[in-house]
């Protein structure tokens, strides 16, 4: 297959993942990365069970849950400030919190999410429209959205390119297109390679470089205004959990260990001495992933990347 995103027919392995039965192809002209084989459609509810979205779609412990609804809040107002007034579209909203904290700030706000299940907190705890299925059968009214947003939902899609058509479409001319992505030729890809946290295979279909989708927003008649390598949301636990992974941690350990009771699949008391190995690297290398941010964001290679464009 030619890149969706360059054109280019030219392409290698990258590695194989750490889920057995899948590698990662890579384009070898704008470096786009691709998992292969691709789920298909009767597969994707295997790798999306219950506890992935956790009991009544709580994920983490109260003071991860605590961080992850400061960030919304401010991801929200920063977008209010960027999105010219009007109806906003969340796509892959989750729980709902960047809709709710726009709702209150004056906006109209909607959702989609793949199933009933990852819609049940927004819809029944904060009262959100949301419509469930494939984003690619969601109504096509065109200039409909003053904002479409895909905070790291591109990459789950089996269709993202066909997704950003469909984006464009609804957009009102001057709507703005907001999406966050893991950035696959980041420092923390490039070092970690298979063992990097934000690979999640199967899960994640694309693995976009900054190439990648600066070449296709461009092709889709979007101009970028804003493109970020800073997120201190994502990038410092991409380095802390990668660096856990590579030393031989049994995949994503911690990452478990910080999730509510009801999205975890490990007892911790079965694993004394990796909890507590896990526990005494804890400080150092949260310090260190802490600079790395600092160094990646400087070197404009962070591990997840913000791009905000605009139709044109």
């Amino acid at each position: 297959m030619n890149c969706p995103c360059c054109g280019s027919g030219r392409s290698s392995k990258a590695f194989d993942s750490i889920e057995p039965g899948f590698r990662v192809q890579q384009c070898s002209d704008c470096g786009l990365g691709r998992t292969v084989p691709a789920l298909r459609a009767e597969e994707l509810g295997k790798y999306y069970p219950e506890t992935y979205y956790g009991r009544e779609n709580v994920r983490f412990n109260f003071v991860i849950e605590w961080l992850v609804r400061l960030f919304r809040w401010r991801r929200a107002r920063l977008l209010r400030r960027l999105a010219p007034p009007g109806p906003v579209l969340d796509v892959g909203c989750g729980r709902g919190f960047i809709l709710s904290y726009l709702k209150a700030l004056g906006c109209e706000a909607h959702g989609t999410e793949l199933s009933d299940a990852a819609a049940w907190h927004a819809r029944n705890v904060l009262g959100l429209e949301v419509s469930s299925g494939d984003f690619l059968s969601f109504p096509r009214g065109p200039g409909r959205y003053n904002a479409v947003i895909f905070w790291h939902t591109l990459e789950h899609l089996p269709q993202p390119f066909e997704a950003l058509a469909l984006a464009r479409d609804i957009l009102k001319t001057g709507g703005l297109l907001v999406a966050a992505v893991p950035n696959f030729e980041s420092d923390q890809a490039r070092l970690f390679g298979r063992h990097w946290f934000h690979l999640d295979i199967p899960r994640h279909f694309t693995h976009f470089s900054r190439r990648a989708i600066e070449a296709l927003l461009s092709r889709l008649g979007f101009r970028i205004v804003r493109l970020d390598h800073f997120s201190f949301e994502q990038n410092p636990y991409g380095w802390l959990q990668s660096f856990l992974d590579a030393l031989g941690f049994d995949h994503n350990f911690l990452y478990d260990v910080l999730k509510d009771r009801g999205a975890r699949t490990r007892r911790i008391r079965r694993h004394p001495v990796q909890a507590l190995l896990t526990l005494l690297l804890l400080p150092p290398l949260a310090l260190l992933s802490l600079l790395l941010l600092l160094w990646e964001t400087a070197r404009r290679r962070g591990g997840a990347i913000e791009i905000y464009a605009v139709k044109q």
